[in-house]
């Protein structure tokens, strides 16, 4: 029984790195091709929030199966405008601009599936979204003082980590939202979870912060 079940997961897992490896290999095709033909990061960016506008439209109708290509559509072009952004060299507005569409991108998902049902999903749509609001913040908030102490101590800017590690970054919500687009009628305690996890995050972030700018700082 064991060993059939680590067959199954090598196998799935073999699955999954095949379609990884897919994914990359066609993000930088397609933005090695928008490179060439002059089209911008930020471009890509805009292009790629306009998917996600779609797909909280699709969503609001219950139209999941084309919400979840303007999804995808959507993580596609991220991808590829990070490709196409470190070949112009990255700028500061770059970075801003493709942060605040990632963060409109999700919580325009969300809204969008309380849209789809209100009388059942609007109450847990809130309450994730409020998970996701505390946990951006926290992030953005960190990567700000972040920012301005590395700005004036080493005087570079390129080498910042605007992002932690840890789990729930945006690979494990994107996750969430397919599987939601194929059963939507999960998303009730879904959304709950989710919802609970971004806010373990969130506290995960306010715990770093707290080490690295007060109680590291002493120790210097």
């Amino acid at each position: 029984m064991a060993t059939d079940l680590n067959a199954t997961v090598k196998k799935i897992m073999s699955q999954l790195n095949k379609i990884k490896d897919l994914y990359f290999k066609y993000m930088n095709v397609t933005a090695q091709i928008l490179y060439k033909h002059g089209v911008s990061a930020n471009i890509v960016s805009v292009v790629g929030f306009a998917f996600g506008i779609f797909a909280l439209n699709f969503l609001s109708i219950g139209y999941y199966g084309n919400a979840l290509i303007c999804i995808l559509c959507n993580r596609f072009l991220d991808g590829v405008d990070g490709v196409i952004a470190r070949k112009e060299d990255v700028t500061d507005f770059g970075v801003f601009l493709d942060a605040c569409l990632d963060y409109a991108f999700y919580a325009g998902i969300i809204f969008g599936f309380a849209l789809a049902n209100p009388s059942s999903n609007a109450v847990a749509a809130c309450f994730w979204l409020f998970g996701f609001a505390v946990s951006a913040c926290a992030m953005l908030a960190y990567a700000v003082v972040s920012y301005k102490n590395y700005c004036e101590k080493k005087g570079e800017r390129k080498k910042l980590p605007m992002y932690l590690g840890g789990f729930f970054q945006g690979f494990e919500m994107l996750v969430g939202v397919i599987l939601l687009c194929f059963i939507p009628s999960w998303f009730v305690p879904a959304a709950v979870i989710l919802g609970c996890l971004a806010l373990v995050k969130a506290l995960t972030v306010v715990s770093v912060a707290y080490y690295n700018l007060v109680i590291f700082q002493k120790k210097k």
